[in-house]
């Protein structure tokens, strides 16, 4: 019975907001870390009050009687018995998504020479009282495990008749999570249709040189030497790497939670206006300067997918690196699959078709993306996009 409430209470979860908690019935998602796991444990405020009978503000009397329930009614210990510490680094009854909820973040130290990923959890709180209430537990994230997807894993789910789950994550590694993190880069970025489209706009017209407001049309003054534009492609690249590398590193250090519509209105614009600079030239000879600048731009839609992963700093460090390699593996690839077209489009006589065809038609892209982003309406040429 419980593991089938485990499983529908798991799809409810994974189909809620990451903060969001409908169901009458208690959650503890687990991060796990390099030393320590972190708890975040949601119990519904009236399940609590009717457990205990103890009030439900935020008053200090209330907390400290809630902290003192908590601490009584749940124990982890390491294979060998011993405790692990519990300290709850945040407590407060908050009504974030229907009914109002216990939220408790509780930081869980093993003792020393105790594994972190191998431990029991003995838990009493609400189900001691309530035969009819269940905690589900989940991992919402193990770096070191190579888990990098954002959906909560199911590790098991208690009950009266039922109150303890022993958890046992298996081997890991930072390099294991390091690799999984350049796995995720490399797969964010091919699936990232606008971003390779900026990329890719603004490398359309490296291999040319400008003549004031105009790229010139005659066949030999139009193209850089081979040497010049790739280390032109090259610059381009890199800044653009630099760029979102930077908005990466400031979300994880300072804790920012950035909204999505706006960030993907951005980037549809920062395409609009690569287009028209690979049609008419709006900063000829910058583009190194304008990929970084917009790589911010770009860094932020990124920060949603590392956001998450690893729960200290040497984790959160190697993700963003491992990230990072994975998207320079793939910008990379792209760079050396169309240098060659690029160069050789540039020295033909229809070297002014062709750049202002890929122009117009990433134009087009770009302004159907930014119509659908600011609608929210889906339009023929997104729906073909995918």
């Amino acid at each position: 019975m419980i593991r089938w409430l485990a499983v529908v209470a798991a799809l409810l979860v994974s189909a809620l907001p990451a903060a969001a908690h409908l169901t009458p019935n208690s959650e503890v998602k687990l991060a796990f870390g390099g030393d320590h796991v972190s708890a975040d444990i949601i119990i519904p405020q009236g399940e609590y009050a009717a457990a205990t009978g103890n009030p439900t503000g935020n008053d200090r009397q209330s907390l400290q009687r809630a902290d003192a329930y908590l601490h009584k009614n749940i124990r982890v210990r390491a294979p060998d018995g011993r405790d692990w510490l519990i300290s709850f680094e945040s407590l407060a009854f908050a009504q974030i998504a229907g009914p109002p909820d216990l939220h408790a973040v509780a930081r869980l130290d093993p003792p020393a020479g105790a594994p972190v990923r191998q431990f029991r959890i003995d838990w009493q709180a609400i189900i001691a009282e309530q035969p009819g209430h269940f905690i589900l537990f989940v991992a919402v994230a193990d770096f070191a495990g190579g888990k990098t997807d954002h959906r909560p894993h199911i590790l098991g789910a208690l009950q009266s008749q039922r109150r303890s789950l022993v958890i046992d994550r298996g081997d890991a590694s930072l390099w294991r999570g390091l690799g999984a993190a350049t796995r995720l880069g490399m797969h964010h970025i091919a699936d990232g249709r606008d971003h390779l489209l900026f990329l890719l706009t603004l490398l359309l017209p490296a291999p040319m040189l400008t003549n004031g407001r105009r790229w010139p049309n005659r066949r030999w003054n139009n193209r850089r030497t081979p040497r010049a534009a790739l280390l032109h492609l090259a610059g381009i690249v890199t800044a653009f790497t630099i760029g979102h590398s930077v908005t990466l590193v400031l979300v994880a250090a300072l804790g920012w939670q950035l909204a999505a519509a706006p960030v993907e209105i951005a980037i549809a614009l920062t395409i609009l206006v690569a287009a028209i600079h690979a049609w008419r030239p709006l900063f000829p000879g910058r583009e190194a300067i304008v990929a970084g600048s917009f790589g911010l731009v770009h860094g932020m839609a990124f920060a949603g997918v590392v956001a998450g992963l690893g729960i200290d700093r040497t984790e959160k460090a190697l993700a963003i690196l491992g990230f990072n390699l994975g998207i320079e593996i793939v910008q990379i690839a792209l760079v050396a699959a169309v240098l060659p077209l690029l160069l050789l489009v540039a020295r033909s006589r229809r070297a002014a078709v062709c750049r202002n065809t890929g122009a117009a038609l990433a134009g087009i892209a770009a302004a159907a993306w930014l119509v659908e982003r600011i609608s929210g309406v889906p339009n023929v040429i997104t729906v073909l996009l995918g």
